[in-house]
């Protein structure tokens, strides 16, 4: 590849600079060139990402800077200690533990870059402590856009700001005499920046102006604290190529295409379901305007409007949050599960502090609860089986939501931890000393899974040895227990798994190693994985299949005991190869050989970017593997501002899922509950339970999409095309009738092909919708999908649903 002289220079001259500042930019690496790392391990700098931030824009702009992400929810001592300086962007709400975090940083020497509201929209006591921490506090939006001037005696660091380009502006209302105005607003007169010892405030929403401005004024403040930097940002400037590359403008057209696919999917679903048009004009504004946007990018691009192009993208993004559509959702056959964690149930304290919870749970529309029962080796509930029940819930919580639960038609499913079985941290909630093991491990020592050096500890956590029978025996028999003793309606299987190890350090118990030594006459503690491969493979496989032996054997004793349980899973989404060397979890396997009901995969994330990443290879691989299982992404609500959540939901949804799980009630803010009660209409059909009625039904809410696109031309297919697309929408619905009015793995084949035909045609019947609305194109082969995979549950499950034995279905073959 040939590079220009000029560019080659900017690149050297960039990385000298940086060298100088003990850092060195992406494209330095890039070219060959040796990093001279800081205390901060090669970044300057650590940004706060929060979820109510456009981050994806925020990022573009800060492409090339030496950063760390520090994610909102993350925020802690521990990952500021490694910065000197932390950048906080246009964030609007913080809670008061964060603030004192802040503060606690700051008194320790810690520098801090604000820009925009910051706080506004968090709680009064926290708006006080910001006061505090910054000594100066945003007031208002100013009306338009603003150009500004330096103060009378600025520092020296803004020689390298741009005073030419206007910002969207704020009005800054110091509340210290130690506060310095390095520039004001021009016409307003009020300050646009404020410097404190500690603090640099930029009265302006960061990203507001161009994308010159934002870099410019953001390697000023640096230089503020770490002088030469605005300079290594300068030439680094001059050196990038500006113009946009075919990887962004991919990612910039696929971000705005899929959030466009989202709103529209809730305008569908609102449309086919109401009566009258009953959403605001702003809301299909927003989506044509985006539509254009997406049409325009390409030429824009092309003609080299780079600048043009990145902020009509950014506006179209805007926008379209703005105009979320907060619309109620369809009554869609789905579970939706959250988890009930151990702390709730300690600070409900009884029955009537429970049915408030589960009144609130209800308002929200959730169906399934998993109740966390076992936690760190001690239950929640009076054992037989159990050492010991938790201290702080001496009442029976597992029998009050059982009854809470079922008087308003929630299931009620046991959260239980398998081979985690003591916690560090619980022991300090339960005043015990650091060093106990967990009632469990106090009580049967020789269960224990142990490292290599014989000790128990993993980071904080003990852990039973999958590979001891006493072990699994003990588990089997709480399980045992809670389905026989109580009513639940299910039992959630949670750390199945061995601890995280990134060399094979843990599961060398005595036990393990006589096992392991009888079937291959080596003691895996002398293997060694770099020279041994073969062994060391033998060696993972052996902890691998003592994980899934075990979860066969709980669902066989299990469904014995109670046929009509559902047995879930709560599992890591990660690679599979990469899962099975470090926890030995092998849930493809469970599912594909039916021993589990719902895989729950933890795809936690705050952006429905990295969810949707998450989940959908999970669900290729089951769907390839024509796995009999439904499964459930996971959504934590921690740090989800409403409309975030409202849009993971509806990517959810559009996935082939069978549902969701939100993790926690301990986590669920007022404002979530408010837009979850406003969509908490259930259909009376549930995928674990009716698999038949809910394909049926969601069958039927596609149809409604189609036939309203239809009857207003709305949906772009060739005239040739209608009538072969509708025939096999016809069939499609005819042979799912027919399986939903007698059941029989005839029938259940029959609407299989029915519907793999009708996906099929779909590439060919809506190739030209696809052109233009390719996610909803997309969306509709994921919800076939989806129901695809609860014909395969169905056709295993359902005797057993039934109460019956739990063989294939054995219903009439009549045709």
């Amino acid at each position: 590849m040939v590079v220009g002289k000029a560019i080659v220079r900017g690149f050297l001259v960039a990385a000298l600079t940086f060298q100088q500042i003990g850092v060195l930019p992406p494209y330095a690496l890039s070219q060959g060139i040796a990093p001279v790392y800081a205390a901060t391990e090669g970044n300057l700098f650590a940004v706060l990402r929060a979820p109510d931030a456009n981050w994806a824009f925020l990022q573009s702009r800060l492409n090339g800077y030496p950063y760390s992400l520090v994610n909102q929810a993350e925020l802690s001592l521990d990952k500021l200690k490694s910065h000197k300086i932390l950048f906080i962007p246009n964030v609007t709400t913080l809670t008061l533990e964060q603030v004192s975090t802040l503060q606690t940083w700051v008194d320790q020497g810690g520098k801090l870059i604000v820009s925009g509201a910051i706080g506004t929209s968090s709680s009064p006591e926290v708006q006080t402590a910001l006061k505090k921490l910054l000594g100066v506090y945003w007031g208002r939006a100013l009306p338009s856009f603003a150009t500004m001037e330096k103060a009378s005696q600025p520092d020296p660091w803004l020689d390298s700001a741009n005073f030419k380009d206007p910002v969207l502006g704020g009005l800054l209302i110091p509340v210290n005499f130690g506060n310095n105005i390095q520039a004001r607003f021009q016409k307003e007169r009020s300050p646009a920046v404020i410097t404190t010892p500690s603090l640099t405030f930029l009265a302006w929403e960061w990203g507001s102006g161009s994308a010159k401005s934002d870099r410019q004024w953001l390697g000023a403040a640096l230089d503020r604290y770490v002088p030469g930097t605005a300079a290594a940002l300068a030439v680094a400037e001059e050196a990038k190529l500006t113009p946009i590359s075919s990887f962004e403008a991919f990612n910039m057209q696929k971000e705005l295409q899929n959030l466009l696919g989202r709103v529209e999917s809730t305008i569908l679903t609102n449309d086919a379901s109401a009566t009258t048009d009953n959403l605001p004009v702003q809301y299909r504004d927003a989506a044509l305007q985006a539509h254009k946007t997406l049409k325009d990018l390409p030429a824009m691009i092309k003609a080299g409007k780079n600048e043009e192009a990145r902020t009509e993208w950014k506006t179209a993004l805007d926008k379209l949050w703005a105009n979320y559509p907060a619309s109620q959702l369809a009554a869609l056959p789905e579970v939706r599960a959250i988890w009930l964690d151990r702390g709730t149930l300690v600070k409900a304290g009884s029955e009537d502090g429970l049915r408030i919870v589960f009144d609130r749970l209800a308002k929200a529309g959730v169906n399934t609860v998993f109740l966390e029962t076992v936690n760190a080796g001690y239950t929640v509930y009076p054992s037989k089986v159990a050492p010991q029940q938790n201290p702080l819930t001496l009442w029976d919580p597992l029998r009050a939501g059982v009854k809470l639960a079922h008087e308003r038609n929630m299931e009620l499913h046991a959260w239980c931890w398998m081979f985690a079985t003591g916690n560090q941290r619980h022991n300090v909630i339960l005043n015990q000393p650091s060093s106990f093991p967990g009632p469990v491990l106090a009580a049967y020592p020789d269960m224990a899974m142990t490292d290599r050096q014989g000790r128990l500890l993993d980071k904080h956590e003990t852990w039973l040895d999958p590979a001891n029978n006493k072990a699994r025996d003990y588990l089997k028999g709480i399980l045992k227990e809670i389905v026989t003793e109580y009513d639940v309606d299910g039992v959630q299987l949670d750390y199945i798994r061995y601890p995280f190890q990134r060399k094979a350090s843990f599961g060398y118990s005595p036990t393990a190693r006589s096992r392991f030594q009888q079937l291959t006459g080596v003691d895996p503690i002398d293997i060694d994985s770099t020279k041994d491969y073969s062994l060391a493979k033998m060696w993972q496989e052996f902890k691998v299949n003592q994980v899934t032996s075990f979860v066969a054997e709980v669902s066989q004793e299990l469904r014995q005991a109670k046929p009509r349980i559902i047995i879930s899973a709560a599992v890591f989404p990660i690679e599979r190869r990469q899962r099975l060397s470090f926890i030995q979890q092998d849930w493809e396997t469970w599912a594909e050989q039916g021993l589990i009901d719902m895989i729950v995969p933890m795809t936690y994330s705050l952006e429905t970017k990295e969810l949707k990443e998450l989940v959908e290879p999970n669900l290729m691989q089951l769907n390839n593997a024509n796995a009999p299982v439904l499964l459930l992404p996971s959504l934590m609500v921690k740090g989800l501002s409403q409309v975030k959540l409202r849009d993971q939901l509806q990517a959810v949804r559009d996935l082939p899922s069978g549902g969701y799980s939100l993790f926690a009630v301990a986590h669920l803010t007022d404002e979530q509950q408010q837009l979850l009660t406003a969509n908490s209409s259930v259909s009376p059909f549930n995928p674990t339970r009716q698999p038949f009625q809910t394909v049926q039904e969601r069958f039927k809410i596609m149809q409604k999409e189609w036939n309203l696109l239809a009857s207003g031309k709305k949906i772009w297919m060739a005239d040739f095309d209608i009538p072969p697309f509708q025939a096999q929408v016809m069939r499609v619905s005819e042979s799912i009738n027919s399986l939903v009015e007698r059941p029989s793995p005839v029938r259940i084949e029959k609407v299989r092909q029915d519907l793999s035909q009708l996906r099929t045609g779909l590439v060919s019947w809506l190739r030209l919708e696809k052109l233009e609305r390719p996610y909803r194109v997309q969306t509709w082969d994921n919800r076939l999908a989806a129901l695809d995979a609860m014909l395969r549950y169905g056709e295993l499950a359902l005797p057993r649903l039934a109460g019956g034995a739990t063989k294939k279905l054995q219903i009439s073959e009549n045709k």
